[in-house]
């Protein structure tokens, strides 16, 4: 599915539940803004967020979320970053030789973070998995097709009960459709985590 085409597929307040096409790669793009709920994360069977990050951890710039090298074990190469800012700033990595490709994007606090997704997403998704917490903070994988091997898959995580990141893998050619694309989703999710700890300083 091409994401530019689902960009407004959910109407959530600032996160949209849909996978990447494997030629774009950038994260899922967020849906029209509806009014933000009234309660107080977490809501909606969604779990606190432990141990959270500084209320500034998402403030930076997405491109900056992975090293060098991470791009490169991901990907095969150190690949440049495209930023995007609308409407929520993310960065997208697309190897053209193999089409193999992740995006990040970073929620607002106005987003409500994970509570969002249980109460919004959730219900649309074809297939949504509770991960097991990525450096102790709670995750969620989801994709819009059903089954183990979905062409892209986005993970969810909460750094905060109201801050949130996605990541969105798709798999090279090759590999479309014969293999899981969360798992490799969940570890980009954690070099993701890495360096945004060691912003924080820990």
């Amino acid at each position: 599915m091409n994401l530019r085409a689902i960009t407004a597929v959910l109407g959530l307040a600032l996160l949209a539940a849909a996978c990447s096409s494997p030629t774009d790669g950038t994260a899922t793009p967020p849906g029209s803004a509806t009014a933000p709920s009234s309660q107080t994360p977490p809501y909606g069977g969604a779990p606190k967020v432990e141990n959270p990050l500084p209320d500034n951890a998402l403030s930076g710039d997405p491109c900056q979320a992975l090293t060098s090298q991470q791009i490169t074990d991901q990907l095969g190469s150190a690949l440049a970053g495209k930023p995007d800012s609308h409407p929520v700033p993310s960065c997208s990595w697309t190897n053209t030789e193999t089409t193999a490709s992740i995006g990040v994007s970073y929620y607002p606090a106005s987003n409500d973070g994970l509570s969002n997704a249980y109460v919004n997403v959730k219900p649309q998704m074809k297939r949504w998995d509770v991960l097991p917490p990525i450096q102790g903070f709670p995750a969620v994988a989801y994709a819009t097709q059903p089954g183990p091997t979905p062409n892209t898959c986005d993970v969810l995580v909460g750094v905060t009960d109201r801050l949130s990141f996605l990541v969105d893998v798709a798999p090279r050619t090759g590999k479309m459709g014969k293999v899981d694309p969360c798992p490799l989703a969940a570890d980009v999710a954690n070099d993701v985590l890495t360096t945004l700890k060691q912003k924080a300083g820990r």
